[in-house]
């Protein structure tokens, strides 16, 4: 086998009929003539573009609803707000938790459905109650602070709130006094950089004492500096650890003697170290399960469908062929670098990236079906450009043109036909793959319409800006999202009614972020049920229940199982979603 450098940046060129353009059947994956040879696409281009640019251009565009949401005119004094009502009411859950909440209290939920900021919400309203405050809410990213603008407005009343960002200029900031915000939701690093960063050494030095508080307490005092907020709200605060501008702020608001509530949605909190850190700006921390009795009742029965899925004969058989390939690889690997090159993640060498590439190739074409592979560089492969008895004398590549052919991708028509069969308001399918999320989506929109379906999907192929507004295109508008593991954890998806898994969880962590998004309770919502697509004959079954038995040891996470054949289709003139134009 060579071990010569891969061509990461080639496409696969071939195609079974050049001169005359094709769509494969199901999915409609293209396949078009090219000047000097063929090639077979990926999701169309155009249409992806297209999406983009609706995104950019619609009243979801979350870069225009930054600027909407700025600060235009100077705001010539401090301001300070009263939270008067709630347009909500909490869970007796939430009201218990929010009882327990003091002036130094860290929230720790397993990740999501617990609707931290409602909880949120209600201790400003407390806090509140006797004078009017001022109030500063950290975000790790500009879509999430416009998402939480846009909550205290609707559901706090706070027509005064502002989203400051880095994307208005310094000399702007300064000039129209945006720190005089009575509610600023920003990102750490933009209040950094225009209040504390005259502090840098000081705060660098406090960072390596053991009382980073009590150091910074008396270097403010003795610079008769003030914080600007008398209330801190800090989100996703697990990343607010070691040097970063997030934890500069919290100790120094600490130092200042400014009321903090930091939340957070990841049982990373259980770290020692992470605990350690925080530990030092809060007194107490609230660690919150789903599975003490006041929560459970009021969260919906929660269950997994196992969907079986039997593949065509011809996937499987790639599937271990490449099996063999890849203990090829393994086998030459070990002789030349040693067992742990063969074991691991070896970037540096040529054949070991190779390895790895192979690897992914094999779990994708089962996981996330044949066409989320259709653009792997690993394609110019000699071993899988060879003719092989175990294919009929057929390449792998001549192999998985014929499979493409006959049956494009298996888990995007059960996906599709799981949602064509069902009633719902909201339903989200996580995959893996960018490639299928995109097919997926473009699918279903030129179906549905683009308002209808969104996508969100990260690796370069979309925004920060761009994935914030996808997201405010499903709270607001579309019936279903499409997304990858981006949307597991990190950004505020609304809640839905049910759950297409493309692929099982590779690990607990990624099982509760994406069970997390279907746990809120809803009016008749009985039931949070998720179907996890299985391909018979492979791997994914197990796969899933392993992962399964160590969210349950980890976290005590529990679900019902059961196991289902795919569901018929309605009748064609059966309508299951509105279409909002």
């Amino acid at each position: 086998m060579s071990s010569a450098p891969i061509g990461w940046d080639q496409r696969y060129k071939r195609c079974a009929h050049p001169g005359e353009p094709q769509i494969y059947p199901q999915q409609d994956i293209y396949c078009d003539a090219e000047k000097g040879g063929s090639n077979l696409k990926s999701a169309p281009k155009k249409e992806w573009e297209a999406y983009i640019s609706f995104l950019r251009g619609s009243e979801f565009s979350v870069q225009l609803l930054a600027s909407n949401l700025a600060p235009s005119e100077e705001i010539r004094a401090p301001e300070r707000i009263r939270v008067e009502r709630l347009e909500y009411s909490l869970y007796p859950f939430q009201q218990k938790i929010l009882d327990k909440i003091g002036d130094g209290t860290l929230v720790v939920g397993l990740p999501t459905g617990l609707g931290k900021t409602y909880l949120a919400g209600a201790y400003l309203k407390r806090e509140t109650e006797a004078r009017p405050e001022r109030v500063l809410f950290l975000t790790p990213s500009v879509p999430l602070g416009v998402q939480q603008v846009l909550f205290a407005r609707k559901k706090l009343g706070i027509s005064n709130a502002h989203f400051i960002s880095g994307s208005m200029a310094p000399e702007k900031r300064r000039t129209l006094k945006v720190w005089n915000s009575a509610f600023a939701v920003t990102t750490p690093q933009t209040f950094y950089n225009d209040i504390l960063s005259p502090f840098a050494s000081a705060i660098a030095r406090a960072k390596e004492t053991a009382d980073p508080v009590g150091y910074l307490s008396s270097v403010y005092r003795g610079a008769n500096f003030a914080f600007p907020y008398s209330i801190l709200i800090a989100d996703e605060c697990h990343g607010y650890i070691g040097e970063t501008d997030g934890y500069s702020i919290l100790i120094s608001a600490k130092a200042c003697g400014c009321r903090i509530l930091a939340l957070s949605a990841t049982p990373q909190l259980h770290a020692p170290k992470r605990l350690g850190e925080l530990k030092k700006v809060f007194e107490k921390v609230e660690a919150i399960s789903l599975e003490e009795p006041e929560i459970k009742a009021q969260m919906p029965e929660r269950l997994i469908a196992i969907v079986r899925l039997v593949a065509d004969a011809g996937l499987l058989s790639i599937y271990r062929v490449l099996s063999d390939v890849i203990a090829a690889y393994q086998s030459k690997v070990s002789r030349i670098y040693g067992s742990a090159h063969a074991r691991g993640y070896c970037k540096r060498h040529p054949i070991c990236i190779c390895l790895i590439a192979l690897k992914i190739m094999k779990t994708r074409i089962v996981e996330d079906g044949a066409s989320s592979i259709i653009d792997y560089g690993i394609w110019k492969t000699r071993e899988l450009n060879s003719p092989l008895n175990d294919l009929g004398g057929m390449s792998v590549r001549e192999a998985y043109d014929a499979l493409l052919r006959k049956e494009s991708n298996h888990k995007i028509a059960a996906a599709k036909r799981i949602l064509a069969s069902g009633s719902f308001k909201k339903a989200i399918v996580f995959v893996e793959s960018v490639e299928a999320a995109k097919q997926l989506g473009i699918s279903l929109q030129r179906e549905r319409g683009m308002g209808d379906v969104a996508v969100l999907v990260g690796k370069g192929d979309m925004a920060m800006e761009e994935q914030g507004s996808a997201l405010l295109q499903f709270r607001e508008r579309a019936s279903i999202l499409i997304c990858t593991s981006i949307g597991e954890e990190g950004l505020d998806i609304p809640s839905a009614d049910i759950e297409i898994w493309m692929d099982p969880p590779s690990n607990p962590k990624k099982w509760i972020q994406r069970f997390g998004r279907i746990l809120r309770q809803s009016e008749g919502k009985r039931r949070a049920k998720t179907y996890a697509l299985i391909t018979v004959q492979t791997h994914e079954r197990n796969k899933l229940l392993r992962t399964k038995a160590k969210v349950e040891k980890i976290y005590g996470f529990t679900q019902s199982v059961v196991e289902e054949d795919l569901p018929r289709p309605l009748p064609k003139n059966q309508k299951t979603l509105a279409l909002f134009y």
